[in-house]
């Protein structure tokens, strides 16, 4: 065999396992994905509920009402970054950062005073339940089958 058919049948090998390494690790990454979106499915809702919440001023038309569009926004982001973490590698203190960013949402269309403002008073509770639930479902599951979470 001439050096150049060895060169040719060495790279021909070499692509050959960087083509098979390749595939494996996509498996790996599709695999992992689908055992977080399997075991974490709430947090996968939580952060579309954080961004839904985060638009809902302009969706609704109340973005020119300085509290209820600061509250919607800020809790927004904060609900949607900590449910993403929690996808990217679960602690539980994310979960519990969502109950307390839950409990402030219901609350605050009487604590900033526009319970009033039908819109935004009836997204902010029915928001926060949903994440108060989602969020109260992740600790549960974490307590009870901790070598999933």
């Amino acid at each position: 065999m001439t050096p150049g058919g060895v060169y040719v049948g060495l790279l021909g090998r070499i692509q050959n396992r960087a083509r098979a390494t390749f595939r494996y690790q996509e498996e790996v990454r599709v695999n992992k994905l689908s055992v977080l979106m399997k075991e974490h499915w709430q947090d996968g809702i939580s952060v579309l509920v954080g961004v839904w919440l985060a638009i809902s001023p302009w969706v609704f038309g109340y973005f020119n009402i300085t509290a209820p569009t600061l509250t919607s926004v800020v809790l927004g982001v904060i609900i949607a970054v900590a449910a993403g973490a929690a996808l990217l590698k679960f602690h539980e203190w994310e979960e519990w950062v969502s109950v307390v960013m839950s409990g402030w949402l219901i609350m605050s269309p009487w604590l900033f005073n526009y319970a009033a403002m039908a819109p935004a008073a009836w997204n902010h509770v029915i928001v926060g339940l949903l994440v108060l639930a989602l969020s109260g479902w992740s600790i549960w599951h974490f307590r009870h089958h901790p070598s999933t979470a």
